[in-house]
């Protein structure tokens, strides 16, 4: 399963893109190495995916905060609930009682649910932001 970047995806703010596109490749690789022999390899490329994961959601809260986004909360305990998530699948995984690919499939349906709804939610807010500014 590899996730494709869409222009549909874009929330319309560049340092947000550039991360989700990141994110979207950091999938794609840890998806092509389930299948290896190196588990080791694949254990730092899901610990890296996380790391990632939690800057990234701090970078974008720090934007939605500069900006007085207000549904900061409500997105910060969604990144906080897939932060949780994530971690409790990555000691599975680790444990050899999950398998790879439901990290995968599981990463893939999130990110593709919150950017299309709440990360959505917040372009349209900049948009307007600054249709009244103008």
């Amino acid at each position: 399963m590899m996730l494709k970047w869409k222009c549909k995806m874009s929330v319309e703010i560049e340092s947000l893109d550039l991360q989700h596109r990141y994110f979207i490749g950091l999938i794609n690789r840890i998806a092509e190495e389930l299948d290896g022999p190196d588990k080791e390899y694949q254990a730092r490329l899901i610990d890296e995916l996380y790391k990632f994961t939690k800057m990234h959601f701090e970078s974008e809260e720090n934007y939605m905060y500069k900006i007085r986004y207000p549904h900061l909360d409500e997105h910060h305990q969604q990144h906080l609930q897939l932060l949780e998530k994530l971690h409790g699948k990555m000691g599975l995984y680790l444990t050899d009682m999950l398998d790879g690919e439901e990290i995968i499939v599981y990463l893939s349906g999130w990110f593709g649910r919150h950017l299309a709804q709440a990360d959505q939610q917040l372009a349209e807010f900049v948009t307007k932001s600054k249709a009244t500014l103008t």
